[in-house]
């Protein structure tokens, strides 16, 4: 494909040094670009609308011109041999410049145009009447012209007229670019495409491999704020710009295909010695080079996958394809190749999730009871619910492997009632026993969703006579607490109702000490990546015996997860730690092994670990 305005080799632009570009300029040529119409095959119902115009204006001359950097080229033309001019004889360059439709009565007697070559020469215009042809990205790539060689008038009517015809024409080459598989943003092969084009090439039969990279050109974050603020003009210039300068660089090599919103697809033949990683390195430079978009620089990221498919596995490249993408995302990277691990895991955690409706209808979970103990008197103050699954095929499964997934989907909230409704069934039996302590169960940034957690709440309870005070929610903090006044609210009003709101995981990931002072809760529990080994490190130790001297004064109840040596224990004790959690005293239990754990405090083998007399 040859472009009307990028050097595909170096970037630039022809005739002009980078900077005598504006970013506008160069937004409207690669918009014009994308339209694949520069150098294209003739497009016939393009023709049949224009004899349709010079029939309708009765005008000898009716030109569809595309107005690049240093050239207009007409893609569709009555009444005119010359394919194109040059810029400076185009009075259409003057026309997109314009808001309306441009007219000019008499050529001869506007200084502007009265020494153009193609009027006081050959052809001899005397009459133009344009119509700016502005793409959905709001640029202007050229016009719907009419001509003649004698002065005329143009009425409000034929403008409105030729403005219509003009829309026409746009959806004209919008309809020949849906009918190619042609991505109406960037003109390039889709996906579709793709598809097609791998399965001739799988029916007709190959041999060796090929090696396939998907790159991902835009942190789509950041798109999407970009869209919030300015529209999604300035998006689409930056996806046309960086689609025009992977072509240059994978156009000796393949077919570039645009293959999602911003991720770009391109295969090959494997090369020779560091060829291909060389390719990658120069994909990765002409993704990252800054570039402007409605006159905010900015600076594109590149993530990328890569693997190699054969005869047998053509049909699923594309997918693990995305796979080492998201690889390369989730690490930071410019590059990754297929990882098959990575690649099965996520598999099965998606197929799990698929698992928990029929999960749940069979009874599949339950729930298992770890004890938290008070780090003074060895009594049991409460413990926290801890979901299992047994598979029937994967058998016993940990929530870190399916709740990841199953919280990003609709499935949340119904794991979650199932939880508390089962730990609400076990706080009453344990309450008929004349057991009494607290349980707490694990919720998720998506069971607030709806506003309806308390009420959900309260009916588990009162459905089997649950104490509302023994009941404990743990949240984890995080960026989605943040201006969240819902959470809050619903926070206040369980708090109100008798349960009691724990912090979870604090001190790793994200970790905010403002929320010590802006959350409604009673209970902060300290990730245990905080509490192994501080021992042995003096900066994790000051972190640590500075959290716990604030929920002294606070009055918050402090819990160290993940408790393992006796010498940590000991440790938290003399730092004024209220409560801990953790192997040492004792794994999760199930519900019988929970209540016969806490006759005594802490048991017997516990105890001695600590020095204690059992």
């Amino acid at each position: 494909m040859e472009y009307p305005t990028i050097n595909r080799s170096q970037g630039t632009t022809d005739g002009l040094a980078p900077q005598d570009v504006t970013g506008h300029e160069r937004a409207r040529l690669s918009a014009l670009g994308s339209l694949r119409v520069w150098d294209s095959r003739p497009l016939p119902g393009l023709d049949r609308l224009t004899a349709m115009v010079a029939e309708a204006f009765d005008m000898p001359t009716v030109l569809v011109s595309m107005v690049g950097e240093t050239e207009q080229r007409f893609v569709s033309r009555v009444g005119m041999e010359e394919p194109g001019t040059e810029r400076g004889a185009s009075i259409c360059s003057v026309a997109i410049g314009q808001d309306d439709v441009f007219v000019v009565a008499d050529l001869t007697a506007d200084p502007r145009f009265a020494s153009n070559r193609l009027v006081c020469g050959a052809p001899g215009f005397r009459f133009y009447a344009g119509a700016p042809l502005v793409t959905p990205s709001g640029h202007a790539v050229g016009t719907l012209c009419v001509l003649d060689q004698r002065p005329r008038r143009f009425t409000d009517q034929d403008r409105r007229r030729l403005a219509d015809f003009a829309a026409l024409v746009l959806d004209q080459i919008a309809l020949a670019q849906m009918v190619g598989r042609r991505d109406p943003i960037t003109g390039l092969p889709n996906r579709q495409q793709f598809y097609a084009d791998i399965r001739s090439m799988t029916d007709a039969g190959f041999g060796g491999t090929f090696d396939l990279a998907l790159v991902d050109v835009i942190d789509l974050p950041l798109a999407h704020r970009l869209a919030q603020a300015l529209g999604m003009g300035p998006v689409e210039s930056v996806i046309r710009q960086v689609a025009q300068r992977l072509e240059a660089v994978v156009a000796p090599f393949g077919t570039l295909y645009h293959v999602a919103v911003a991720r770009f697809a391109f295969y090959l033949r494997p090369l020779a010695g560091d060829a291909c990683e060389r390719l990658l390195d120069e994909v990765a430079h002409a993704v990252a080079e800054p570039l402007e978009a409605e006159g905010i620089p900015l600076q594109p990221t590149c993530h990328a996958g890569f693997v190699s498919f054969g005869q047998d596995n053509a049909a699923d490249a594309l997918r693990r394809a995305v796979s080492a993408t998201q690889d390369a995302i989730d690490d930071r990277a410019t590059w990754r190749v297929y990882d098959h691990a990575r690649d099965r895991q996520m598999r099965r955690q998606y197929r799990l999730a698929a698992d928990v409706p029929r999960a749940l209808a069979t009874n599949q979970f339950h729930l298992l009871f770890q004890p938290r103990v008070d780090l003074g008197t060895g009594l049991v103050r409460g413990c926290e619910a801890l979901l299992r699954w047994a598979h029937p095929e994967l058998g016993e499964l940990s929530p870190s492997e399916f709740i990841p997934i199953v919280a990003r989907t609709a499935l949340m909230r119904e794991v979650t009632d199932w939880v508390v409704d089962a730990a609400c069934r076990q706080l009453a039996a344990w309450q008929d026993e004349g057991v009494g302590f607290s349980v707490s169960v694990n919720v998720t940034a998506a069971d607030f969703d709806g506003g309806d957690l308390p009420g959900r709440v309260v009916a588990a309870c009162l459905a089997h006579g649950a104490p509302m005070d023994r009941l404990e929610l743990e949240i984890v903090e995080g960026d989605w607490l943040d201006n969240s006044p819902g959470v809050i609210e619903q926070l206040e009003t369980l708090r109100r109702g008798g349960v009691r709101i724990a912090i979870d995981d604090f001190g790793v990931g994200y970790s905010n000490f403002s929320y010590i002072y802006t959350l409604p809760f009673d209970i902060l529990k300290i990730d245990q990546t905080l509490v192994r080994g501080f021992l042995g490190n003096v900066r994790q130790e000051a972190v640590l015996t500075g959290v716990l001297r604030l929920c002294g004064k606070l009055g918050i109840t402090s819990v160290a997860e993940g408790v393992e040596t006796v010498e940590e224990h000991q440790a938290l004790v003399a730092a004024g730690c209220r409560e801990g959690q953790g192997y040492l005293y004792a794994p999760p239990l199930t519900a019988n092994a929970m209540a016969a754990y806490t006759v005594s405090g802490i048991p017997a083998m516990a105890a001695g670990r600590l020095g204690e007399t059992p």
